[in-house]
């Protein structure tokens, strides 16, 4: 009985460690104690013996003047694992690029990562209206990509006629008020869904006759993905 709840205790510390981990995205890259209290909702105790293992192993950095805290170089580590993962990053980053100077939008790649999408590789717009987001960020199967995922992932087949019909997804205002996206569906060449291809930035250029532009570039990256996707 007395093991059980040990092994529970140590179960909920992981938790905590995990809620805290997760404050820290592109918007929130160095997160103060109060700040990361509201997130996690944890006491402030409890944070602080936790970011004191994770600042131990490298995990976080403690900012000494404000007290702030930001990822250390064992986060990026075992970012750097994951992603080598994928071998054709560079290549798809190239396709990212081209897409870019075509449209002037943001371009990404997304996979599916358990229940939610992660931001496998993203190339962001130069422009000053910028929707920035830095790979390895996570989000809810929301907007055009998730929407994408679901597809086929969850066997939505809503969504599969949908993409079946017009090729891709788009939405606007899903996730961020002012951000669209357009997104395809990527496949190797055995047919298994790998992730999704897009195009996003701020709503005002993402017209009729836009999308349907950023529609075909798009899809005229298609069969190079497959060819990539096949690589890894």
């Amino acid at each position: 009985m007395f093991h059980n709840a040990k092994h529970m205790s140590n179960i909920k510390v992981l938790d905590k460690t995990f809620q805290i981990l997760n404050s820290f995205d592109d918007a929130n890259k160095s997160v103060s104690l109060k700040e990361l209290s509201t997130t996690t909702r944890l006491n402030k105790s409890t944070i602080l013996r936790i970011c004191n293992s994770l600042i131990k192993y490298n995990f976080l950095i403690k900012n000494e003047i404000n007290g702030s805290y930001r990822l250390g170089p064992g986060s990026w580590k075992l970012g750097s694992i994951y992603n080598s993962n994928f071998k054709s990053g560079e290549e798809i980053r190239l396709i990212l690029n081209r897409i870019l100077e075509t449209t002037g939008q943001s371009a990404g790649y997304w996979v599916k990562a358990g229940s939610k999408k992660v931001c496998l590789y993203r190339v962001n717009s130069k422009s000053e209206l910028n929707h920035y987001v830095v790979e390895g960020t996570t989000f809810e199967l929301k907007s055009a990509t998730g929407k994408v995922i679901k597809a086929f992932t969850q066997n939505d087949q809503e969504l599969k006629n949908l993409i079946s019909k017009k090729g891709y997804i788009y939405t606007a205002g899903e996730r961020l008020d002012n951000i669209a996206s357009v997104a395809v569906p990527i496949f190797d060449n055995r047919g298994n869904f790998t992730g999704t291809l897009s195009i996003s930035g701020w709503r005002q250029f993402f017209t009729n006759k836009s999308v349907s532009k950023f529609y075909k570039i798009l899809a005229g990256h298609q069969n190079q993905m497959k060819r990539l996707v096949s690589n890894d």
